[in-house]
């Protein structure tokens, strides 16, 4: 108590249960006492190295505050762990009826290293394949590198004599050091109790199975880096068996000199799963976005945040079209911050989604539309009927009204999906719309005319004026980025919703096409207010009447 722990030593009244150690954290009654069973292990719920037991499913969600007890938690929740282990190999149906439906993988209780993992590709080596190398790149490191983060991305998996059975993540940045590595197949799940036995156990056994493993090892200098992968089966969903992955890294700290060993230290490190398949898992209605091209035009507060929101749903290809760079004014509202003022935007915006997204492909475009340019340089006519020709889906955020009706006409001309946001003086309100031809009724002029007759309501808007900062050329609006964020976000769902018309098991479609809203009532902050209508052809549009 006075080191501000509470350890019990308890009794069990099951036969098959020994002394009972019962450790209370400082923040009980909130959070359950862990309890670790003496002598005799059970096969599942306990912690393999620990040794605590999984009392509560879903890391002690079921546990009520001042309602359970340690006392409770034994005489309810210790006899049926102890009885599903009796009965794990000869009563499935009293198992799958009193088991929390959760895998329990080793990788899931190994030490590991702080702020480190390996990230590894979707597939794993095939049975057939016991050994062999890893092309492994890490960050940039400090020295000593056991100080530091260590995070390292697999290139590719091959076999002993380099050639390559599983390719890998050659397209993420930000990683190049080259670090040797090497791998071998278990044939089951380790089953030592002692992390460091553990260790030492796979590193003899990839020094027996991995020639090169052993030769790279008696050879390296003091303070060489090597990276030791073992992929084994387990339990990784609930009684689902596949492929995980532990991961060494190991650190020489003694060279082989006559007959002296090699000396090192080794760390436990994360394998995470890196792949397309793992990264689309949990948005699988997303999945049709990786064929598919966006081009935005305009990336200020509110074409920035939709590229970001398409990188992040795995979009493939991004167009980026702005003429404008980074100030630090912008960043009150802009999607990235300081790190990059003084870069045009649309290398700002590429850079960043080229280190952060690197399965989406950020095209920059330094363009100013409706200026005149000098031959031989391409127009900017012919530039944007290129970008058009291969585009899914134009996303206009000029905030410019000119531009948008060169682009819903150009966009209506070769039947293009066109969407637009805009947000109103104060980021009071805004609009997001789009027009799918041969599914939208009205135009881009429909909507104008509608905005006109008040048959699509116009967004809330302050009284703040213009400001022209110092060293623009042209005013802009005042307004942060915490009141406009709610426009594009909804714009990023639309396009989204959008690209997957088509799709089977797609992001579902929104039944509207322009959707208007405010964030302010006077000068009153409110939550946002969206008012949606689906754009009906106008008996006054000349655009409809002509075509």
């Amino acid at each position: 108590m006075s080191a501000g722990r509470m350890v019990l030593r308890v009794q069990a009244s099951q036969p098959d249960a020994d002394v009972l150690i019962a450790e209370f954290p400082a923040t009980y009654p909130y959070f359950p006492p862990q309890v670790t069973l003496g002598s005799l292990p059970v096969s599942r719920h306990q912690h393999p190295f620990g040794r605590n037991l999984c009392l509560l499913a879903r890391d002690g969600e079921e546990w009520q505050p001042g309602v359970d007890t340690l006392a409770g938690l034994l005489d309810t929740q210790l006899p049926q762990i102890l009885a599903i282990d009796a009965k794990l190999r000869n009563d499935e149906e009293f198992v799958a009826a009193h088991e929390d439906r959760v895998g329990e993988p080793l990788s899931l209780y190994l030490p590991y290293r702080p702020e480190s993992c390996v990230i590894v590709p979707d597939g794993t080596p095939p049975q057939d394949q016991l050994s062999g190398r890893l092309a492994v790149r890490s960050r940039p490191s400090q020295r000593p590198w056991n100080h530091y983060p260590f995070v390292a991305a697999v290139g590719a998996i091959q076999d002993a004599q380099g050639r390559t059975v599983i390719g890998g993540l050659e397209e993420v940045v930000g990683f190049s050091e080259s670090v040797r590595g090497f791998w071998m197949r278990l044939a089951s799940r380790p089953e030592e109790r002692d992390m460091a036995e553990l260790a030492h156990a796979l590193v003899r056994q990839l020094v027996a199975s991995n020639s090169g493993f052993d030769r790279a090892l008696r050879a390296a200098r003091k303070g060489t880096v090597l990276v030791a992968g073992f992929v084994y089966p387990d339990e990784i969903r609930w009684r689902e068996t596949g492929d995980d992955w532990i991961f060494l890294v190991i650190e020489v700290t003694q060279e082989v000199k006559k007959s002296r060993p090699v000396g090192y230290q080794f760390h436990f490190v994360r394998a995470d799963w890196g792949g397309e398949d793992a990264c689309m898992r949990r948005a699988p209605f997303l999945q049709s976005l990786r064929d598919k091209t966006v081009l935005i035009v305009g990336l200020g507060s509110l074409g920035s945040p939709v590229a970001l929101q398409l990188a992040r749903a795995g979009v493939r290809t991004i167009d980026l079209v702005d003429h404008d760079h980074l100030q630090v004014g912008n960043t009150v509202r802009w999607a990235l911050g300081w790190q990059y003022v003084g870069l045009s935007k649309v290398h700002a915006l590429a850079a960043y989604l080229h280190q952060e997204y690197p399965r989406t492909d950020a095209k920059p475009h330094v363009l100013r539309i409706g200026a005149p340019v000098m031959p031989p340089a391409a127009s900017d006519e012919e530039v944007m009927r290129s970008l058009l020709a291969r585009a899914d889906l134009v996303i206009d955020a000029s905030a410019n009204f000119h531009l948008s009706h060169y682009l819903a006409d150009l966009c209506s001309e070769l039947s293009k999906p066109y969407l637009w946001l805009t947000t109103t003086h104060g980021a009071a309100g805004g609009i997001a719309g789009r027009i799918v031809p041969g599914r939208t009724k009205g135009c881009w002029h429909c909507f104008q005319h509608r905005l006109g007759d008040r048959s699509i309501r116009l967004p809330a808007a302050a009284n703040t004026g213009d400001l022209q900062a110092a060293g623009c050329s042209m005013p802009t609006f005042v307004g942060a980025g915490v009141d406009s964020d709610a426009i594009p976000v909804l714009a990023a769902r639309l396009a989204i919703a959008t690209l997957c018309l088509d799709a089977a098991d797609g992001y579902p479609d929104f039944p509207w096409d322009v959707a208007v809203v405010d964030t302010y009532r006077g000068a009153v902050p409110m939550a946002p207010e969206w008012s949606t209508y689906a754009l009906e052809r106008h008996e006054n549009c000349q655009a409809c009447a002509a075509a």
